[in-house]
């Protein structure tokens, strides 16, 4: 079985007083409807030592 791989990023919404997660469950059930699933999440730290976004690698089998 081979699979393909992308990646979507998911931002925080900021202001100047808070920082809110993005919506993971949406934007996750959104791309399983097309097939994905999630293989693995990260969050990149940004300048000042503070997450700014999260970066989901999705998978999905391929036709043989």
């Amino acid at each position: 079985m081979t699979y393909e791989y992308k990646t979507i990023v998911l931002p925080f919404k900021t202001s100047f007083f808070s920082q809110t997660p993005p919506d993971m469950a949406t934007a996750l059930n959104a791309q399983a409807r097309e097939g994905w699933r999630l293989s693995q999440l990260c969050a990149p730290i940004g300048s000042g030592g503070s997450t700014v976004s999260m970066i989901a690698i999705l998978e999905r089998s391929t036709p043989s």
